[in-house]
């Protein structure tokens, strides 16, 4: 019975692991435009701890133009990369906060390292 005290624990850190990912939020910018003297990011977006596009913001209008179709797309593309790499870490971090494993040690996971599960 111990051992299934010990997996309905961990069922339930990773359940609120889950939670925790779902209502998480990362912003990456990308770009910067002049409006009104002041710069600001001409491409916003946000994805959630489970890596899901929340929004996308484009605040430069000259990125509209087609003659900088390119350069909207690689905008895009980096900053939903940059944001990708944020999500990444934070995840990590997140898991090894809730369910005490670290994702950077992948070793002790597979080897039943897990703590509770010894």
């Amino acid at each position: 019975m111990g051992d299934m005290k010990k997996m309905k624990q961990m069922y339930d850190k990773y359940k609120q692991l889950e939670k925790v990912l779902k209502n998480l939020v990362i912003r990456a910018k990308e770009g910067k435009y002049d409006e009104e003297w002041e710069e600001k990011d001409s491409i916003i977006v946000d994805i959630s701890g489970e890596m899901k596009l929340k929004d996308i913001k484009i605040n430069d209008p000259a990125l509209f133009d087609y003659e900088k179709k390119e350069d909207l797309e690689e905008l895009i593309k980096a900053a939903f990369q940059k944001a990708q790499n944020k999500a990444q870490e934070v995840v990590a971090e997140k898991t090894k906060e809730v369910m005490g494993v670290d994702t950077n040690d992948l070793a002790s996971m597979l080897w039943g390292a897990m703590p509770g599960l010894n």
